[in-house]
């Protein structure tokens, strides 16, 4: 029985969601031996080694005018990726993960004020069911001093985040995605040598943090953007965006499978209050619209 193309691209995207959830316990692990700075670093470099040859092979391996503009965008990504895994490291990778899974809510609200886009009540409910479904994941209430810090950092990666996502649809007006993610990359990679060069990069890691790494370059940055620009393709950014809200769940379980880590009840509650919520808000609060660009 054929696979209608939204369903395919349902599929594809549960893949990049299960990918960025699963490299993200795994970053949990690897920060015993390395700071996320570092695991931010390593996995923008292999971003690159991925994302270069292939925008090349597709053709689009160009600057086109757009160098401040990718330039911007690389800073972007470097302070998302860095203060998620701080956010991870600090909290433990289920409420980490979950908090970045605000960044739709603030898109929202940047709609609403500067858009002036009309938001159906259910959205708002929706929005302030995920602040509370936050609070249950991270235990507000019992957060001290470094918790704290650790939220910090998960609020300022979901702002980031949010920023990314109409940075990333403003550029995507001009440029293609292999394109706008190989350039992005590469000069987020350029920020990090900047911040830290490379011959300051601890080498006696081990062998398995060294995989773990290579891990999350490849399969936690570079494998998911390229299935995400495929699962576009085939499906409306609706569709996508409510799949991609499995990720926090993912990494949560794939956090007590690999790590150990185990979450209270109460904790799992407020990752399904949060995935539902946010799920409410992109499938009734935007636009269900099939793209026509090129993706590739």
């Amino acid at each position: 029985m054929a696979i209608d193309r939204t369903t395919r691209g349902a599929l594809l995207t549960l893949v990049a969601a299960t990918l960025w959830g699963v490299s993200g316990a795994i970053a949990g692990g690897v920060f015993e031996v390395v700071s996320p700075a570092r695991v931010t670093q390593s996995r923008a470099l292999i971003a690159v080694v991925v994302l270069v040859p292939y925008a090349a092979h597709r053709g689009v391996l160009r600057l086109e005018g757009g160098f401040w503009k990718f330039a911007l965008l690389g800073l972007n990504l470097a302070i998302v990726n860095v203060t998620f895994y701080w956010a991870l490291d600090a909290l433990g990778v289920g409420p980490g993960a979950t908090i970045q899974f605000l960044a739709p809510i603030l898109v929202l609200g940047w709609m609403a004020v500067v858009h002036r886009t009309r938001v159906r009540a259910l959205v708002w409910v929706a929005a302030v069911s995920a602040i509370v479904g936050v609070g249950l994941v991270t235990q507000a209430w019992n957060l001290e001093g470094s918790d704290m810090l650790g939220v910090l950092a998960g609020l300022v990666s979901a702002a980031a985040f949010a920023t990314y996502l109409l940075y990333g649809e403003y550029l995507g007006k001009t440029y293609r995605p292999s394109q706008i993610a190989a350039w992005g990359f590469v000069f987020a990679a350029a920020f990090w040598l900047t911040v830290l060069p490379i011959w300051t990069f601890p080498t006696d890691i081990g062998a398995a943090a060294w995989r773990d790494l290579v891990i999350i370059g490849v399969f936690g940055t570079a494998v998911p953007f390229i299935v995400g620009f495929a699962a576009l393709r085939l499906a409306s950014s609706g569709v996508v965006g409510v799949v991609a809200t499995a990720e926090p769940a993912i990494a949560a379980i794939a956090a007590t499978v690999l790590l150990g880590q185990t979450l209270a009840p109460i904790q799992w509650v407020g990752v399904g209050v949060v995935v539902v919520a946010i799920a409410t808000v992109q499938r009734v609060g935007l636009t269900d619209v099939h793209p026509t660009s090129s993706i590739a």
